[in-house]
């Protein structure tokens, strides 16, 4: 009796991650459909201001504006001139350049600690042998 209570348990737990697998597969499609559809509008940086309400870069076509977004509703605060969308997009373009550097040495540094502990470890054993 308890043999067929475990094989039932078995079961129900494949299935149950079955249905999350297929559920995790299908949320992501249809994410990627669903940016595929909104190219024309696009959040480009958000900044929260309190725990329901943020503003945010947005932008529209070839169009930036300030809006802000609150349980309240949403409002355009301001249109960005084309010299005030350049600036920003210059502003983003340094921000993800410091980024990208910044995984570099993060990743370099990775590298010479991982050589260091290897070298460590090797001058380490060359005494044990003695």
């Amino acid at each position: 009796m308890q043999g067929v209570g475990v094989d039932q348990f078995i079961q129900m737990l494949f299935a149950l991650l079955l249905i999350i697998i297929l559920a995790n597969f299908l949320l992501k499609r249809l994410d990627r459909m669903n940016q595929v559809r909104s190219k024309a509008i696009k959040i480009i940086e958000r900044v929260p201001v309190s725990k329901s309400s943020s503003l945010c870069i947005v932008q529209v076509g070839a169009q930036y504006m300030l809006m802000s977004f609150s349980e309240h509703g949403n409002e355009v605060i301001k249109e960005f001139s084309q010299q005030e969308k350049e600036e920003i997009q210059i502003r983003l373009h340094q921000k993800a350049e410091n980024t990208k550097s910044i995984t570099d040495i993060k990743k370099i540094s990775g590298d010479l600690k991982s050589k260091y502990k290897h070298l460590k470890k090797k001058y380490e054993d060359s005494f044990k042998g003695d």
